[in-house]
């Protein structure tokens, strides 16, 4: 099987929404384990919220794409945006042997995506910022 999807969102939290359902709805018929699906979910929720709180700083030119290649052992998920570049790769690691009240807020996300992932790269290039992110069935 190589099967494949893209979808883009612009500045609107409503388009998250609609990207998540678009995804689902291609990948229903394949036969992935779930905690794929999960994890696609979770990185397209969490990579564009963030997106839109900090990297999208030009009202009305952001755009973001999803590109989702499917193969018989994994599935690839490869993120562009023309946002502030960003490499979740350099990002360090939340304190989180502290009581949560005393946690500085946000970059959770990013760890658990980090985790989740099989294998995660990134690169900036032509002004784009470019994460590409594995699961393996296995």
């Amino acid at each position: 099987m190589n099967e494949s999807f893209s979808i883009e969102i612009r500045n609107s939290m409503g388009d998250i929404a609609s990207a998540l359902d678009g995804v689902r709805v291609w990948l229903n018929p394949f036969e992935i384990p779930l905690k794929t699906h999960e994890f696609v979910s979770l990185a397209i929720e969490e990579l564009s919220t963030n997106w839109f709180k900090y990297g999208c700083k030009r009202a009305g030119k952001c755009v973001m794409r999803f590109d989702l290649r499917l193969s018989d052992e994994n599935l690839i998920l490869q993120v562009t945006d023309n946002g502030s570049p960003f490499n979740p790769m350099n990002f360090l690691f939340p304190t989180t042997n502290l009581p949560p009240e005393d946690r500085k807020p946000g970059s959770l996300g990013i760890l658990l995506l980090r985790k989740l992932a099989d294998h995660m790269s990134y690169e900036h290039r032509g002004g784009l910022n470019i994460l590409t992110l594995e699961k393996t069935f296995c």
